[in-house]
This record gives C-alpha cells, sequence and structure tokens, in this order.
C-alpha cells in the first residue's frame, strides 16, 4: 500500500507549483510586453490542439475591435483581397509543407471595407511525431504606408521617362546641302535648316544677321556706314 504523501510534502509541492504559475505568469507578461512594443499583429496555428490565436493588434491594425473576428485560418482567408488570395494561400501552404519560413506581402479588408498592406512573416514552430507540420506561428505588420510610397515613386519615374521620350535629340550624320544648306531628313526629303532642327530637337530659332551678312547686305548704304563709323568711334 502507497504511502500517502505527508502534510509538509504536500505544503512542498503547493510552494512549487504557486512558484512555477508565478514564473509563467512573469513570461506571459514579457511576452505580452514585447508584442505590444514591435506594433506586429501575432497568429499562432496550433493544429495539434485545435486552437488559433490572433492577438489583439491583429484586429485593431485592420480597424477591428480585439477579438471581434472568431480567429481562424478561414478568416485569415476572408480577408485576403480577391486578387492576392489564391497566390498567397497558395505560397504559405507550400511553405508550411515544406517545413520552411515566409514572407509575403498581400492586403486585407479593414472594417471600413478599404485595404491596407500587410507583410507576413511566419514558420513552423512545431511538428508531431511523424515530422509533420502542425503549428504555424509569425506576425502581420502594416506596410501601408511605406507601400503607397513605393507606388508614387513608380509613378513619378513612369512620368519622368515619359517626359523623357518627348524630348527630342539629335546624333549621327546628317547629310546638309553645302550650297542652300538644306538638310535631308530619314525620308529623302530636303528641309529648311530651321525646319529639320525644330522637329528633331527642342531648340528654337531666333533670327539675326552676322556681322559679314550686315556688311555684304547693306553695306552700300549710307546710313548703315554711318551706324558702322559711330560703333567704330564709341569702341575706341
Amino acid at each position: 500500500m502507497d504511502q500517502k504523501p505527508t502534510y509538509e510534502e504536500l505544503e512542498f509541492h503547493i510552494k512549487e507549483l504557486k512558484s512555477e504559475l508565478a514564473r509563467l505568469q512573469v513570461s506571459e507578461e514579457r511576452l505580452r510586453l514585447a508584442i505590444d512594443a514591435v506594433n506586429d499583429g501575432v497568429f499562432d496555428f496550433d493544429l495539434k490542439r485545435g486552437e488559433v490565436y490572433f492577438s489583439p493588434r491583429y484586429y485593431t491594425m485592420l480597424g477591428y475591435e480585439p477579438y471581434e473576428m472568431p480567429a481562424s485560418r478561414a478568416t485569415w482567408k476572408d480577408l485576403l483581397h480577391p486578387d492576392d488570395r489564391e497566390k498567397t494561400v497558395e505560397y504559405v501552404n507550400q511553405q508550411v509543407a515544406n517545413k520552411e519560413g515566409w514572407a509575403i506581402e498581400f492586403r486585407l479588408r479593414t472594417k471600413d471595407g478599404k485595404y491596407r498592406w500587410i507583410k507576413g512573416r511566419g514558420m513552423v514552430s512545431e511538428v508531431d511525431e511523424k515530422g509533420n507540420p502542425c503549428r504555424r506561428t509569425g506576425t502581420h505588420t502594416d506596410i501601408t504606408e511605406r507601400k503607397e510610397a513605393e507606388f508614387e515613386k513608380e509613378k513619378l519615374i513612369k512620368r519622368l521617362n515619359e517626359a523623357l521620350k518627348d524630348v527630342k535629340t539629335l546624333g549621327g550624320l546628317i547629310p546638309i546641302c553645302s550650297s542652300c544648306k538644306k538638310i535631308r531628313d530619314d525620308k529623302g526629303y530636303w528641309n529648311q535648316l530651321e525646319a529639320y532642327f525644330e522637329q528633331h530637337s527642342t531648340a528654337l530659332f531666333s533670327h539675326s544677321l552676322c556681322p559679314g551678312c550686315m556688311d555684304e547686305i547693306y553695306g552700300g548704304d549710307a546710313w548703315y556706314m554711318e551706324l558702322k563709323e559711330n560703333d567704330t568711334e564709341e569702341g575706341e
């Protein structure tokens, strides 16, 4: 017949249990503080025990009250943007099957019907006796502001590239008549110098006469001779 434990032994075991409970409470409090500090949502799918956990931040980053929706895989899939759902679920399933970690960006629906960009990270945190994954744990990080900044940058680059396409440049060998100075275009037509450059560059022309041409055209006119004489005197 087994001897019953003494009162002192029971008291000792009770103290040990209380001490262990206190350590667990401290550990849980530290974990809660750590989760709150990183501002990420935490998920834990324990298939072995049939338990699923979503942290309060998991809900609030989407505008919901903590635990407003059931913590389940179905909830996560339902919140996924229709364009992201199939590829995201397939990718996570594949990573879990391979017992590998994952990191993927997707959109989740908020309470007001809009969508926020989320970066989901996770890992297989437990396997069963046969080596099959039975628990997955991870975090959700709200990356909406970063994604919006990336989209704005992409739009800016696109506008810049479109603007660069509109900038006309000249290059290569340009056929030009040595007499009339007309330029032959790539279609074989001869164009005035100004017209050709305006079509193939962003340059604009301002017409005037150089000193040599002025002498050739107006050299015999009295007003021109007087103007040149006055310019010469002022220069001296």
